[in-house]
Formats: C-alpha cells, sequence, structure tokens
C-alpha cells in the first residue's frame, strides 16, 4: 500500500492553519520504529477494512516540532493545559503528546486510526501489535485508554 496520508508535508482536510494539530478524537495510535513495521501496518489495515481516509501515517522532526508547539485542544481546554504546564503540572495527555514526539524525533512514525467502534479498536490494536507497533493508546471524547507500551 503506499502512504497517501502521510504527513510530512501535508494536512489533514478541514485542519485549519498549517501548523495546527488536532486532538484525535475516536483515534487510535501507535509507534512504528522501522519502515518494514510502518510498511506492515499500512498493509494490515488496508487488508483488515480500514479506509485509506481513516489512516493517517505522521513522522519526521518537523512534524515533531508542530506537534510540540501545540496541546491539540481549542479554546478553555488549550489555555488550561498550557496554564498547568507552564507551573510544571502535567495532564496524561501532554505526558503522552511528549513521548510521542519523543518517538518522532528518533525516528519513529505515529499511526493514528479512526476507529469510533469498540470493535474497529480491537481489530486496530491486533493488527498494529502483530506488526510489531508499541506505545499504543486510544484517544477517546473524554478519555484516554492506555492499550500498550
Amino acid at each position: 500500500m503506499s502512504d497517501p496520508k502521510s504527513r510530512e508535508t501535508s494536512k489533514p482536510d478541514g485542519q485549519e492553519g498549517a501548523d495546527s494539530i488536532q486532538y484525535p478524537t475516536n483515534h487510535l495510535l501507535g509507534v512504528l520504529d522501522t519502515s518494514s513495521q510502518v510498511e506492515c501496518a499500512l498493509d494490515a489495515l488496508s487488508q483488515g477494512g480500514f479506509l485509506e481516509s481513516e489512516i493517517e501515517l505522521n513522522r519526521g522532526t518537523e512534524f515533531a516540532d508542530r506537534l510540540g508547539a501545540t496541546t491539540g485542544r481549542r479554546g478553555l481546554g488549550d489555555w488550561f493545559i498550557r496554564i498547568f504546564e507552564r507551573v510544571g503540572l502535567k495532564n496524561a495527555e501532554s505526558e503522552l503528546k511528549e513521548q510521542y514526539e519523543e518517538a518522532l524525533r528518533n525516528g519513529a512514525a505515529i499511526i493514528a486510526v479512526l476507529t469510533p467502534t469498540e470493535e474497529r479498536k480491537n481489530l486496530a490494536v491486533q493488527l498494529i501489535r502483530d506488526c510489531g507497533g508499541r506505545f499504543i493508546n486510544y484517544f477517546g471524547r473524554l478519555n484516554v485508554e492506555r492499550i500498550g507500551r
């Protein structure tokens, strides 16, 4: 499978501003350390019934810089997170974001898969794990589910 949704140089549809990164609501994220893991995961997800539009691949230091510069939230949510970060308090989202940013800086790729149902989430988890994915987390509307390190 090609890499149609890679975000090394492009931005998601409907995204505001070149540096805007949105909170990944209803997405499963995982770290893929090698090119073969990336290829395996893209192929497995595609063969598993996921559409190309449901899969996003992010990598590179440019994306890491953009990720590090945002909270992914808007309005009061963004403001509260930034205030807490300035005084040294971090929430789970901030800690996860820093770990994903570090993985990108170390040459890994971050795969994000839209998984609006429990069944789709479980399938994506299994497929990504089978390809060697790690640090898998699900970002719901109001919670983050830590699935695997």
